[in-house]
C-alpha cells in the first residue's frame, strides 16, 4: 500500500513538472498483437500497445522493424521478419503497415523495434530492461515493479530492486538445494568457477546481479519480449561461466 501511494504520487509531480523538461529518444520493443490484417502478398498490418501509464509517444510515419521472438524449446531465428511505418494511431493502440519477407509472416508475439519520444528520465538498468520489453519476477511469479514504474525510478530506488532480485536468487538457491531434485551442479568457469550452483547462489550479491543485467541489455536477443524468473535465468548465466560486458573505464 505505501509502495503504491508513493508512486501515485510521484507520477503526478511528474506529470507536473513534465512541460518543464526536454524530450528525448529512446529505442522501445513491443510484442504485437493478435491483431493483423494482410494487405497484400508482401505487407500486413500489426498492432502494438503504448501504455497509458507510460510518458511514451511514437509519431506518425515512425519506421519500426519486426523481428521473431525467442520462444524455449525452439530455434531460435535471427532474420527480420520485415520493416513499416507506423500509419494509424487510435488511443493506445499504434498501427504499423510491414512489409515482410516472404517466407515469413507476422504473427502474435513478434517484436517491433521503434523510436519513441520520452521525457528526459534516469536511464538506468531497469529502464534499458523495459526497452527491451524484459520482465523479471520473483520465484513465485510475483514482478518486481510494474512497467510504467521505469520511468520515474531514481538511482536509490533502483538500486533497492537489485537487492530484492539478489535476494530472491539466495532464496531459491536454499530451497533448490533443501529439495535435492539431482539438478545441483559444479560450476566450471566465470565468477563462481568451482563452486556448486545451489550453493554458490545463496552468496550473490548486489553487484552480481547487477552484472548480469547489464549482460541482458548488451545481449537482449534471447531475452526480449519475455518474462523470466530472476533466479532460473541468472543460475543458467551461473552454469554458462558468467560473460560479463566489458565496460570503458569512466563508463558508468
Amino acid at each position: 500500500m505505501y509502495r503504491t501511494t508513493c508512486f501515485v504520487i510521484l507520477f503526478f509531480i511528474y506529470h507536473i513538472s513534465l512541460a518543464q523538461k526536454d524530450s528525448a529518444d529512446a529505442f522501445f520493443t513491443f510484442r504485437i498483437t493478435d491483431y493483423t490484417i494482410r494487405l497484400d502478398d508482401s505487407t500486413t498490418v500489426v498492432q502494438i500497445a503504448v501504455p497509458d501509464a507510460w510518458p511514451v509517444s511514437i509519431p506518425e510515419k515512425q519506421i519500426g522493424i519486426l523481428k521473431h521472438r525467442y520462444e524455449q524449446g525452439i530455434e531460435y531465428d535471427t532474420n527480420m521478419i520485415g520493416f513499416g511505418r507506423c500509419y494509424l494511431i487510435k488511443d493506445e493502440w499504434h498501427y504499423f503497415a510491414i512489409h515482410q519477407n516472404q517466407n515469413r509472416k507476422p504473427g502474435q508475439g513478434d517484436l517491433l523495434v521503434t523510436k519513441c519520444k520520452i521525457p528526459k528520465v534516469y536511464t538506468g538498468i531497469l529502464f534499458n530492461l523495459a526497452r527491451h520489453d524484459i520482465s523479471l519476477t520473483r520465484v513465485d511469479e510475483d514482478q518486481f515493479y510494474n512497467s510504467a514504474e521505469v520511468f520515474y525510478m531514481g538511482p536509490r530506488s533502483e538500486q533497492n530492486f537489485l537487492d530484492s532480485m539478489a535476494a530472491d536468487i539466495r532464496y531459491t538457491g536454499k530451497a533448490m538445494l533443501t529439495q535435492n531434485n539431482g539438478k545441483d551442479q559444479l560450476i566450471k568457469g566465470g565468477l563462481f568457477n568451482g563452486k556448486k550452483l545451489f550453493a554458490a547462489m545463496q552468496t550473490v550479491k548486489h553487484d552480481d546481479v547487477e552484472k548480469f543485467l547489464k549482460y541482458m541489455i548488451a545481449r537482449p536477443a534471447k531475452y526480449a519480449g519475455n518474462v523470466w524468473k530472476i533466479s532460473e535465468i541468472f543460475a543458467t548465466w551461473m552454469a554458462n561461466n558468467t560473460p560479463e560486458v566489458i565496460e570503458e573505464a569512466g563508463q558508468e
